[in-house]
Order: structure tokens, then C-alpha cells, then sequence
């Protein structure tokens, strides 16, 4: 199980005061469909509830959870590539 787990990142809290990796970050995002990125954006940042997701875009909870599981999934996947690669 250990070698599933996702490798740590350097210093993550330092990247993020980087511009560059702002602009990669919305690269990855882009990469994520219309509805799933939205659902991340407002979960993620603007910090909405999952019932007030579910009430906007007409979704289940379970519906919500799982898109953002993917979501994030695939955000790790592309920032580990695009921006935290070691070498």
C-alpha cells in the first residue's frame, strides 16, 4: 500500500507564492470538464458547502463527493508532472 501513496511534495506552502505555479495550476484545471471544475472552484475556493452545491448544480451529495475526488485526483496527477516533478 505504501508504494500507492502519493510522494511528498518539497514545500508546497512555498510554491504557492509563486505566480508561475498559479499559472500552472490553471493549466490543470483547464484540463478538468466544465462541471468538475466548477465544482472544485466552489468547494475549493469559495469555500461553499456541499449542500449548497448540491442545491446549485442540481446534484446528489454522493454526486458532489465524487467529482471532487476526481477532481483533486487529477489536479495532484498534473501538478506532480507539470509543476512538483523532482529533477
Amino acid at each position: 500500500l505504501a508504494s500507492h501513496r502519493p510522494a511528498r511534495w518539497a514545500d508546497p506552502a512555498g510554491t504557492t507564492e509563486d505566480a508561475q505555479f498559479w499559472r500552472v495550476f490553471e493549466a490543470c484545471l483547464e484540463h478538468l470538464s466544465g462541471r468538475t471544475a466548477r465544482v472544485f472552484m466552489m468547494r475549493e475556493f469559495i469555500e461553499l458547502e456541499i449542500s449548497e452545491i448540491c442545491a446549485a448544480l442540481q446534484m446528489t451529495p454522493n454526486a458532489v463527493s465524487v467529482t471532487l475526488f476526481r477532481a483533486r485526483a487529477h489536479l495532484r496527477e498534473c501538478l506532480e508532472a507539470r509543476w512538483f516533478k523532482e529533477g
